[in-house]
């Protein structure tokens, strides 16, 4: 017998596969692994530019080695993203990489959504400046610095969701018009 958690990230592991398989030039080199405290998707997140902070000067990367954690509590508890190389970013831990990407969360959040939220937040179209959700003071100066000369948010290519994922959801479904706020 499966629990909730186990059918539930083998679900979310069929949904990355599709998204990597719509989007070969964005998504790249997805493993996963099943540790004590949860499950984790490994992936290569590619064209997707945001600032690395060197030697006090910012640069652009866009390639970010990804980790998306299932909690043990998973779906009552949201999925966490973190990266490999922390970028410069008001909601990026600048020691684990950790990505806040969620105000509110639903339990119906899939790998899709934590996709698009993560390269929302990257380059910098989503933003919270909450001071419980900004872990890099910093970088939230410097965006409000009115001298600033990088334009945000960062261009890259659109996510294109896989063609009827929607459909293939057995749970976290909304009744029409019923939305839900994000980090705008």
């Amino acid at each position: 017998m499966f629990t909730v958690h186990q059918r539930r990230t083998e679900q979310e592991w069929k949904l990355l596969e599709a998204l990597a398989g719509e989007n070969p030039d964005l998504l790249r080199d997805c493993v996963r692994d099943a540790q004590a405290d949860g499950r984790v998707f490994r992936f290569q997140l590619r064209q997707t530019p945001a600032l690395i902070e060197e030697a006090g000067q910012l640069r652009i990367q866009d390639w970010h080695g990804v980790s998306l954690h299932f909690p043990r509590f998973f779906p009552a508890v949201p999925l966490e993203a973190s990266l490999l190389r922390p970028v410069f970013h008001p909601n990026v831990h600048p020691e684990t990489g950790f990505v806040c990407l969620w105000n509110r969360f639903s339990s119906g959040d899939t790998v899709v959504e934590a996709v698009a939220q993560l390269r929302h937040v990257i380059t910098w179209r989503l933003l919270n400046e909450e001071p419980d959700q900004v872990m890099q003071p910093k970088s939230l100066q410097w965006y409000r610095h009115p001298a600033r000369s990088t334009p945000l948010p960062l261009l890259c290519p659109a996510l294109r969701r896989p063609e009827g994922f929607d459909l293939a959801r057995t749970y976290g479904w909304r009744p029409a018009g019923v939305g839900r706020r994000r980090l705008e």
